[in-house]
């Protein structure tokens, strides 16, 4: 144990000199910046960064997670290669320096290696959680330059009358920069539908190709003026800046609203060794239940839920909530072997039915598993939740018996007598003796027991002695597995075999609001369609470009439309749930034979106003909601602390000597 401790210390105290030596180095790349007159360089020099990247890189156990937080870097659509791998850098030193600094607290504080283990798991959820966070703040911090950026190209296009030049004129920030010279050149370029085409595929932030896909039109179609004389550029720049406002408004009153209410389920990890500490030096009689197998299991509970309260909280709280690839590393190399596929594919089910069932949730949820990685998913987290929960079930009745056979305290409010080193070898000298007794003694057999052993001591205290070593052997032999607890270890693993279904539920009920925001983009793009000369085909054509949620359905609308128009909608029309998008499509079908573009979509702007108020309501509504779930997540693990670590072992305690005190009278 103290080894590990020594271990962590010196992990973190190597962590700082890190930190230390990278300010150093800003300061002095800074000073060197000032002399020469040329633009400060960061924290450190990027070939510095590219070498730690590397490392980590070609490091086995670091592999996974730094190549992890720069694909999700790349869908910010924000950053080079060469920026991607140093902001990679950055937020995995961040993440791993905090979630190392939890596990020296708990070591502190703690110091037994079953509670290290369980800070180190809630270590591991949080380096992920923090590295989830930085990247919403870039995320937001990209929402607000794009908000800046769409209002400078607005007004640059009214007083230079060309798409190009606005964007080359426009304030744009620097994460943006990147985005926005690639979209110059899809304007100007030759190629510039492979390019954007290009730009679509390497870009997956959603107003990001909205925007693109709007200025590639009206540049290549021109411009044109509406019914009451304003320019379609115009409106449909106030169209996506519209959505980019609503979106910051939604973070920034989420914001408000959470504050810091995700960091107090952490608050429990130092709590529980400041309770111990507190309640053993003045009721000693609680360190028995503290450091028994009941003390450990509560221990336990307070930590998990602990950890699960965090988890969710930071999950309702991000500002991305769905993952485009919710796939598990770890799981697709598993189904890479051929004999844990074949297991797989015997234990999921073989009806029909069933099987549709699990692929339309999928399909709803816009999952990238399919049913192997499903029920992969479901046989480990059941193998792990059963293996884990028989894991700590016998470490804590191991680390439980083990305490009991060293203790010589009483299990009672005050303790028992003052016990010199002298008087602690004796007893322990005793209750050996006494525990390798093949039956319990009565209490009779006890007393003579205590007197031959310890006859100096007063009636009293024998009496307590007594009471101390009955309870001793039978707290020392009914340390055992037990079958219900085996039952109860088999109901926990059924539960996570649950979870991945749970998983696609909540990530179907979160990609309503994404499909909401889904129709607005199309709304955005029929506004600018409806003023060219594009027939249906072509304004299907431009919605499967821009659309995320419903884009497979309308791919084969599109390929079904040239033969039978009407029968391709109709099945276009039956693939969504979102009332707005089946209107749409409804109109779309009036186009095929009857009416203009620009005549079925005449209400288009008033209708998409009245949606995004609505939508707005919606959101707020959705917050407080969120809110008013996360207020009590928030509060449990504290809840539970106060009843499994303060009100059960004072009552435990209170009990025994009420029932003394009966018994004695």
């Amino acid at each position: 144990m103290q080894i590990m401790l020594f271990l962590l210390i010196a992990l973190t105290l190597t962590m700082l000199v890190v930190v230390a030596v990278l300010v150093s180095m800003e300061k002095k790349n800074n000073t060197k910046a000032k002399k020469q007159g040329t633009k400060k360089q960061g924290l450190i020099p990027i070939s510095t960064y590219f070498r730690i990247y590397k490392l980590l890189d070609n490091l086995f156990f670091t592999r996974g997670s730094i190549n992890k937080i720069r694909t999700r870097l790349s869908e910010l659509s924000v950053y080079t290669n060469l920026e991607l791998r140093v902001m990679a850098v950055k937020f995995y030193l961040v993440s791993s320096f905090a979630s190392v600094g939890l596990v020296v607290t708990g070591a502190i504080i703690f110091q037994d290696l079953f509670s290290i283990l369980l800070v180190l798991a809630y270590a591991i959820v949080m380096k992920n959680v923090l590295v989830d966070k930085q990247i919403d703040s870039v995320h937001f911090k990209i929402l607000k330059q794009l908000s800046i950026a769409l209002s400078s190209v607005r007004q640059n296009y009214l007083r230079l009358g060309s798409i190009p030049d606005s964007i080359t004129e426009a304030e744009i920030g620097s994460e943006l920069q990147r985005a926005f010279e690639d979209i110059y050149l899809i304007l100007t370029a030759i190629d510039g539908e492979q390019r954007l085409d290009e730009f679509y595929a390497s870009t997956p932030f959603k107003l990001l190709q909205t925007f693109a896909g709007t200025c590639f039109i009206l540049n290549n179609s021109g411009d044109a003026k509406l019914d009451d004389g304003s320019s379609s550029f115009i409106q449909s720049m106030g169209m996506i800046a519209d959505e980019v406002n609503l979106e910051i408004r939604r973070i920034s009153t989420q914001k408000a609203k959470f504050g810091k209410l995700e960091y107090l389920p952490i608050a429990p990890v130092g709590v529980i060794g400041l309770i111990e500490n507190y309640f053993s030096n003045t009721i000693p009689g609680t360190s028995v239940i503290y450091n028994g197998s009941t003390g450990y299991i509560f221990r336990v509970v307070i930590v998990v839920s602990s950890i699960i309260a965090y988890l969710t909280i930071a999950r309702i709280n991000s500002a991305v909530t769905v993952k485009k690839d919710d796939r598990n590393i770890v799981i697709l190399w598993l189904l890479s072997k051929k004999t844990f596929r074949i297991f797989i594919e015997d234990i999921m089910p073989k009806k029909y039915k069933k099987l549709l069932r699990k692929n339309k949730a999928i399909k709803g949820s816009l999952s990238m598993i399919d049913i192997p990685h499903l029920y992969a998913s479901k046989f480990l987290y059941a193998s792990i939740a059963f293996i884990l929960s028989i894991a700590i079930t016998i470490f804590a009745i191991g680390i439980g018996k083990e305490f009991v056979y060293e203790n010589t305290r009483e299990v009672s409010l005050l303790g028992g007598e003052k016990l010199t080193q002298e008087d602690i070898d004796k007893r322990l000298e005793m209750d050996e003796y006494f525990l390798s007794l093949p039956v319990l003694p009565s209490e009779r057999d006890t007393l003579l027991f205590v007197e031959e052993q310890l006859p100096e001591l007063e009636e009293y205290d024998k009496s307590a002695q007594v009471k101390r070593l009955q309870q001793k052997y039978t707290d020392y032999h009914n340390a055992e597995i037990k079958w219900w607890m085996l039952a109860v270890c088999f109901v926990i693993s059924l539960i996570c075999w649950k979870i991945p279904d749970i998983i696609l539920i909540a990530r179907a009920w979160v990609l309503k609001t994404e499909s909401e925001e889904d129709v607005l983009q199309m709304q955005t793009i029929i506004a600018i369609l409806m003023n060219t000369s594009s027939d249906t085909l072509d304004t299907i054509y431009w919605l499967e470009r821009q659309s995320r949620v419903h884009k497979n359905a309308l791919i084969d609308a599109y390929h079904e439309y040239p033969s039978n128009p009407e029968l391709s909608l109709n099945r276009l029309k039956n693939k969504s749930v979102v009332g707005e998008f089946k209107r749409l499509v409804d109109k779309l079908i009036l186009t095929i034979h009857q009416i203009t573009l620009k005549e079925a979509f005449s209400d288009l702007i008033s209708e998409r106003n009245h949606v995004m108020r609505i939508r707005e309501m919606s959101q707020e509504t959705t917050i407080m909601r969120k809110r008013a779930i996360v207020s009590p997540i928030a509060m449990l693990p504290l809840y539970l602390t106060i009843f499994l670590y303060i009100m059960i072992p004072l009552g435990i305690l209170g009990y025994k000597e009420f029932i003394d005190t009966m018994s004695n009278m």
